[in-house]
């Protein structure tokens, strides 16, 4: 056996780190986000031509029908010379022959965290509204006449815990990578 050879575990938890320089370099285009979050949607493999069209539609934000062929051949080309080859190198995706067959491979699962944070940035003020809100409803109870402390305490309590919940559900967590 060669020393450097791992075997086992080790050699399983090898193959699914990926690093940092590598996953920073093939998240850092869109289109190759692109490409990997329509090969996810996808039922089944798909061709580059397939590929070109799916993402030059979400770029214009229009209906795959409506794609000129100018902007296809734009997508097609740069996904030809450099993207597909970037993304297969590192070992996301894999193709049958002159990309005919693109699909992810189980190594792509590693991208999810990284691909969502967008998403998670824009609900992250979800929990900042239920703050503002609960403590707007516990200055109202507060100064409602008739109001007693219990009361205030309670929804200052509610509203605590509903606010830590909301972050705790939608707050922005740290990824986790290997380097």
């Amino acid at each position: 056996m060669d020393p450097g050879e791992l075997r086992g575990p080790v050699r399983e938890r090898a193959e699914q780190s990926v690093p940092a320089d590598t996953l920073f370099e093939v998240l850092s285009n869109r289109r190759r986000r692109l490409a990997i979050q329509v090969l996810r949607e996808a039922d089944s493999p798909m061709d580059i031509g397939t590929l070109a069209t799916q993402i030059a539609a979400r770029e214009n934000d229009i209906d795959p029908a409506a794609v000129t062929h100018r902007q296809r051949k734009s997508v097609y080309t740069a996904l030809h010379q450099n993207h597909l080859p970037k993304l297969t190198e590192a070992g996301f995706v894999t193709a049958d022959r002159e990309w005919v067959r693109l699909r992810l491979t189980d190594r792509a699962s590693l991208l999810e965290s990284h691909l969502h944070r967008d998403e998670s940035r824009r609900s992250r003020p979800l929990w900042q509204v239920a703050l503002a809100t609960g403590l707007s409803t516990t200055a109202v109870v507060a100064f409602v006449p008739g109001s007693n402390l219990p009361t205030v305490g309670v929804t200052l309590t509610v509203t605590v815990c509903a606010t830590l919940v909301c972050y705790w559900l939608f707050g922005e967590r740290p990824p986790s990578t290997a380097a």
